[in-house]
């Protein structure tokens, strides 16, 4: 019996070694896994937190390799994925999501923007249509959608999308002005009243959009083409390029021998670089001793790059029209596209001359000096300084001034201009673009880089966003 007692406290001792080094070895085995999810964890925090997206995407696919059922690693995944921009590595992780469960309303509201991403719009449109239905409340989606039906001329489906975005954001006055926009096709009741809720909301947009609240007040006793030709007359105006095309095609669908209406519908037809020529020569032919016809079938030719026909049109519509100066700057124009800067400056002056006291027409003067580098030295920096001086608070002065010292060499004092300049108007497109080529000249590449980038978000459908495009790509900055 004792000697039993004694075999069964060593197999006791024995198990109870056996039991320790055992525990010894798993926690020495969980430690390093416990260690690395926890690491995973802090970088997947702190990358999120500041800002760097891809080594967040990073750390949570980590997190899902040790978790792989905690299906939020693979969400929180995705959502920096996408704000990196990559996009085919979301797609893969929103596929393995789907075949897990159905994905939600954010989630097809992703793949809408990757399907756009890649230039598959009808993919991206029937996405984000999808993820509207499941009742999404991603902005930035519905916006692309609205943009993307807009781009289309579908403004039914435009308004429905803005209408939806309207009652997320009930205080964005942009949102409301581009609804109204839009209704103002279709429904001038519903627009009035968007336009004027815009109008209550934002001061700055009521002056914008008060002409078009006008003509929706008249648009009752207007005659149907008339109506559409106003109205595609105040969308050139407010640059809603695609809304004056539709405005004005339905204008020439009522009345197809309206001149004005062929004529400007031929300008906004080149501008968006489909053919033009037919309408335009068909207004000028209905139309040959109006003015305005012939100007713009020669914005028509100019904006297809032929100056010498362009200015054909324009010395006949100003051969009917000899007092307007707005002719002459567009004469001179067609010499500046051709290197005649002697004729060009004598159309300009000759628009000056026309409008004395309308400081637009000087201020293209000195502009013209200063961007054709052309006598800045002898008439073009003293016409500058003297501009300054009478308006000291316009941003295009003091910029015109910058690029008039620019071409003389004077870099210190031309950037203290455009400082100057964008400090007035942190708006203005033409002094980044100036600055950018300044900083350029300096030899400061990324900072010049920074520059074109900002003018290209603030004039992206003009002139300057034109050029600092070509200089992004020149610098090689995408």
């Amino acid at each position: 019996m004792k000697l039993t007692l004694i075999r069964l406290n060593r197999y006791a001792r024995l198990v109870l070694r056996i039991l320790v080094v055992g525990f010894a070895v798993i926690i020495l085995g969980i430690h390093p896994t416990i260690d690395a999810l926890q690491s995973a964890g802090r970088a997947a925090v702190q990358s999120k937190a500041a800002g760097d997206d891809s080594h967040a995407a990073v750390a949570f696919h980590t997190l899902m390799e040790f978790e792989p059922w905690a299906v939020r690693h693979r969400v929180d995944a995705i959502e920096a994925e996408m704000r990196a921009g990559q996009h085919d590595q979301a797609e893969r992780d929103l596929q393995t999501l789907a075949a897990v469960r159905p994905l939600n309303a954010q989630e097809v509201a992703w793949l809408g923007t990757i399907y756009a991403g890649r230039n598959q719009p009808d993919q991206a449109a029937q996405t984000w249509e999808q993820a509207r239905a499941l009742g999404t409340v991603d902005v930035q989606a519905l916006t692309d959608l609205a943009d993307l039906y807009a781009q289309r001329g579908q403004w039914q489906q435009a308004v429905s999308v803005l209408s939806t975005l309207s009652q997320i954001n009930p205080q964005d006055a942009g949102l409301l002005a581009h609804l109204g926009m839009i209704q103002a096709l279709d429904a001038p009741d519903a627009a009035a009243t968007t336009l004027a809720q815009a109008s209550a909301l934002d001061a700055s947009l009521a002056i914008t959009l008060s002409p078009l609240r006008a003509s929706l007040d008249q648009r009752a006793s207007q005659t149907p083409d008339y109506a559409y030709a106003t109205l595609g007359g105040i969308y050139l105006r407010l640059g809603e390029i695609q809304l004056a095309d539709t405005a004005f095609a339905r204008a020439i669908a009522y009345n197809p021998a309206y001149p004005d209406a062929l004529a400007y519908y031929a300008y906004v037809q080149a501008r968006l670089g489909r053919p033009a020529l037919g309408a335009a020569e068909q207004a000028a032919a209905l139309a040959p001793d109006s003015p305005s016809v012939h100007y713009f079938v020669g914005l028509t030719w100019k904006q297809m790059d032929r100056p010498a026909d362009a200015r054909v049109e324009f010395e006949r519509a100003y051969a009917l029209d000899p007092n307007n100066p707005a002719i002459c700057v567009e004469i001179a124009s067609t010499h500046r596209a051709e290197g005649g800067l002697d004729w060009a400056e004598i159309w300009m002056q000759e628009a000056v001359r026309l409008a004395p006291g309308d400081p637009r027409f000087r201020l293209l003067l000195v502009q013209f000096y200063g961007e054709d580098n052309y006598k800045v030295n002898e008439v073009g920096l003293s016409l500058a300084k003297q501009f300054v001086q009478e308006f000291p608070d316009s941003a295009e002065a003091h910029d015109a001034l910058a690029w008039a010292y620019f071409q003389l060499d004077a870099l210190d004092t031309a950037q203290d201009e455009l400082d100057r300049a964008m400090t007035l108007d942190p708006k203005l497109a033409r002094a980044y673009v100036h600055m950018g080529t300044l900083i350029e000249k300096r030899g400061d590449l990324s900072q010049a880089l920074w520059y074109y980038l900002q003018a290209v978000q603030l004039d992206p459908d003009g002139p300057f966003g034109a050029i600092a495009r070509r200089a992004v790509k020149r610098l090689g900055g995408g």
